[in-house]
């Protein structure tokens, strides 16, 4: 029989001592000869005619490697199995020693969460800043229904003015640096815009449909888009029309316009019931941070590095999607990588914390993610993405982020518990 021993290493850290009898190798060993005799192939020899002795010879380093290797992360998987230990990452050989007739011996280590009583989490309190919804926020969200509502009309008659859309052709040819020249590219753009270049607003304003203006733009090496950052770029544009947004009356019509709304009136309270409902989960998140802190500030104790180190790792890889969905060359920029990781330390420290924390809770009140918890993420979030339920399963699962996401709902419904059994006091400011 196998003898395991589990050491305490630290809070987070186990140490497995294994033992598997050497009759029990012996065994295997002999059993995998048998299988080398039965399949290998050897000049001068039928298959599965090879004398025992020889495959012995001629197949002892590799059978017995083998055979020691799968025992080795059979007893480990057994092992944990058998102690109920669930290690965050793959448990790390440390030694393995085997001599024939002789018991094989191994000693691994791996980080645990550690083991946490949760208390005060009953009949919290907390207070909250009324979030209140006022006509002048209904009115600007009517606004902003309105514009995005609005349409390009033709403008004639007169030159392209800030706020104009222009219509044209572009072509382009690097001075300063190297890029890709355009020759009479479609162009489309608003007039003005304070993401254009000043040189590029300065060039297309005062234009009439018809005429061609060209102009020189040096862009700085700090600018946005790497592509041309430190460029100097000779632009040739072409102005074919000019349209201008429209943007309609708040009105009946546009209630009609925007949907299933029998007037104005029915539109606004849609408005106002959604900007309700913004401001109630404002509310609500703002309670889960507040109540959360104070449960981590109550409850000091070791987290996993593994788990500190990747959500740093997380939010360093959001930090570059970031720079490069902006232009910019994260290699290049200037950011000490090392510094910033350790900036997000304590947070990330807090954060694995509360995580730890959320799930004591859960354990502690039996609370579980069954399938429909599961299910009903993946609508959502199905629907978010444009896919299908069963497509969005499927990428998860060979991410193996399915039982990572079960972690995470079972968390957020550990959270609801202490917030509804929580006090809540709503302050206007």
């Amino acid at each position: 029989m196998m003898k395991v021993v589990v050491n305490e290493i630290g809070t987070c850290r186990r140490g497995l001592e294994i033992e598997v009898p050497g009759d029990h190798v012996r065994d295997e060993i002999e059993r995998s000869y048998r299988e080398y005799q039965r399949h290998a192939k050897m000049p001068g020899f039928r298959q599965g005619k090879i004398p025992l002795e020889v495959v012995r010879q001629r197949f002892g380093k590799e059978v017995r490697d083998d055979v020691v290797g799968r025992l080795v992360r059979e007893s480990v998987l057994k092992a944990l199995e058998e102690k109920e230990l669930q290690p965050i990452d793959a448990p790390v050989l440390d030694r393995v020693d085997y001599e024939p007739g002789r018991p094989l011996t191994l000693t691994a280590s791996f980080e645990v969460r550690p083991v946490v009583t949760v208390s005060g989490y009953h009949g919290m309190k907390a207070t909250v800043r009324r979030r209140l919804v006022t006509e002048e926020m209904v009115e600007k969200s009517l606004g902003e229904l309105a514009d995005r509502a609005a349409k390009l009309e033709a403008v004639d008659g007169r030159p392209v003015q800030k706020g104009d859309y222009i219509v044209g052709t572009m072509s382009c040819q690097f001075l300063k640096g190297q890029g890709k020249n355009l020759d009479k590219e479609p162009l489309f753009l608003e007039a003005g815009a304070e993401n254009n270049h000043p040189d590029f607003n300065a060039g297309i304003l005062g234009l009439s449909p018809g005429e061609s203006r060209s102009f020189e733009t040096s862009y700085p090496d700090d600018y946005a888009s790497e592509a041309l950052r430190g460029r100097t770029v000779a632009y040739a544009v072409t102005l074919k029309e000019i349209k201008k947004k429209v943007v309609p009356p708040i009105n009946d019509d546009l209630a009609r316009e925007l949907g299933q709304f029998a007037d104005l009136a029915e539109l606004r309270a849609k408005v106002r019931l959604e900007l309700d409902r913004r401001a109630t989960e404002s509310e609500r998140l703002e309670v889960k941070d507040r109540l959360l802190g104070e449960l981590v500030s109550h409850h000091t104790f070791e987290v996993p590095p593994s788990l500190v180190e990747a959500h740093i790792d997380g939010r360093l890889e959001g930090a570059v999607r970031d720079l490069v969905e902006r232009g910019v060359d994260p290699a290049k920029a200037k950011i000490d990588w090392k510094e910033e990781r350790e900036k997000l330390r304590d947070g990330a420290i807090k954060s694995v914390r509360a995580m730890i924390i959320l799930e004591a809770i859960a354990a502690q009140e039996q609370i579980e993610t069954v399938d429909d918890d599961v299910t009903a993420w993946l609508r959502d979030e199905a629907r978010r993405h444009n896919t299908s339920v069963s497509a969005l399963k499927d990428q998860l699962a060979q991410k193996g982020r399915l039982e990572p996401l079960r972690r995470q709902i079972v968390r957020e419904k550990s959270l609801d518990f202490v917030l509804n059994g929580a006090t809540i006091t709503r302050e206007e400011k």
